[in-house]
């Protein structure tokens, strides 16, 4: 009996962005049954479809938010993990760096022993993910107990990928002044402006210790060959103490001086996507996304506390000419997986697919399809399932 021809999957008349400086190209993608690339042709036919890697999000800061969806509702860690990994499934995000707050505020609904728990249930949950989960471990330097509860972590799961080190004080502010750094943090706390001026005092009595546990959290990340990133770098001076400890991640420097510094000095710079999409910090003043990738001075964009804004600020930045598409897309792919020691495999002939398939509508992205080691783990809408139906080798096509 004569043997069938195998059946390829065809992805029509996209706009491959393949990754690691690859430029645009419009093309057919032909997958063979195990989901590994088969052949790239050049297409007639140009759908308005992008296939780009999947995206690394270095910084997902919003498990605080989700857990608390009423003042008087607190949902468990495992239960917002889990559906937090559908929604960046769908978001484009391969590789997700939730953050684990290593900080004690419990006014604020931020306790210390939680980030101890994020990282067991990163650990617990990780096999049956749609993404890949792992931790960015946020040290507040101001508070105590949070050495103890990092050592715990890091015994607790291999996933923390970065270690960043925060101080959230008045005197090392991304405000403009006192007062408005204490309006910002009432309303984001849900807090009277007197309770967050009880909060900081209570951080500058802890924070005499704040250099020691800074240079302690950085021989930690050392000895552990984890990444150690800064926060809200606003100078040159900051950013060569960062350099001194040796961090080699910028996030979110707040000058444009302190950007091309970093950036110069060989960290890689890494900004929201939020504020690319919005046009503007959460701080007045601020660096804009915009200005420092138009400026060569961003090296990533995270998604902050917005998984889908990254792919947002992708059309966004291109819409206003900030960077070549190609350039923008590895700002969300290829430098942070190289940040994170995961290294981006590019779309490319004889490669088990990972990429995700998106269809603008506008200014908006729809995620129209995710493939994971050449398995489809997302497909939305009818045309999804349609467009990459099994065609027959000797068609042709």
């Amino acid at each position: 009996m004569p043997c069938q021809p195998e059946k390829l999957t065809k992805i029509s008349g996209v706009t491959l962005v393949a990754g690691n400086r690859n430029q645009e190209e419009v093309v057919n993608v032909l997958l063979d049954g195990q989901g590994r690339v088969e052949r790239l042709e050049p297409s007639r036919l140009d759908e308005g479809r992008y296939l780009v890697p999947p995206l690394v999000d270095l910084h997902l800061d919003v498990l605080r938010e989700r857990r608390r969806p009423r003042a008087t509702v607190e949902l468990g860690i495992r239960e917002v993990l889990v559906d937090l990994d559908a929604e960046c499934a769908g978001s484009g995000i391969g590789t997700v760096c939730v953050a684990a707050r290593f900080e004690d505020e419990p006014a604020t609904g931020i306790r210390l022993e939680d980030a101890v728990e994020v990282c067991r249930a990163v650990d617990e949950l990780a096999p049956v993910m749609s993404a890949d989960w792992r931790i960015h471990a946020r040290v507040e330097v101001t508070d105590d107990g949070v050495l103890e509860a990092l050592s715990q972590a890091l015994a607790a799961t291999d996933r923390i990928a970065l270690i960043s080190v925060m101080e959230h004080s008045f005197e090392k502010s991304r405000f403009a002044s006192a007062a408005e750094h204490r309006r910002f943090c009432a309303q984001d706390w849900g807090v009277a402006e007197d309770e967050v001026d009880g909060m900081m005092a209570r951080k500058c009595r802890m924070g005499s210790s704040k250099e020691l546990r800074r240079e302690q959290v950085a021989e930690l990340a050392a000895s552990r060959g984890i990444p150690l990133a800064s926060h809200d770098d606003a100078s040159v001076a900051e950013v060569n103490r960062s350099l001194e400890l040796g961090s080699t991640i910028c996030e979110f420097p707040l000058t444009m001086q302190a950007a091309r510094h970093a950036t110069d000095s060989g960290m890689v710079t890494v900004l929201g996507a939020p504020n690319a999409v919005r046009g503007r910090s959460t701080s007045p003043g601020n660096l804009l996304a915009l200005d420092a990738v138009r400026a060569g001075v961003c090296g990533a964009l995270c998604s902050d506390y917005l998984p889908h804004s990254m792919l947002r600020a992708a059309l966004a930045l291109a819409a206003q000419r900030a960077a070549p598409l190609s350039r923008i897309v590895d700002m969300l792919s290829a430098t942070p997986a190289a940040v994170i020691g995961s290294p981006l495999t590019p779309i490319r002939v004889g490669a088990l697919l990972n990429a995700v398939l998106v269809e603008p509508m506008g200014s908006l992205p729809i995620v129209t399809g995710v493939w994971r080691g050449g398995r489809q783990i997302m497909a939305r809408g009818e045309a999804a399932l349609t467009r990459h139906g099994p065609l027959p080798a000797s068609s042709g096509l």
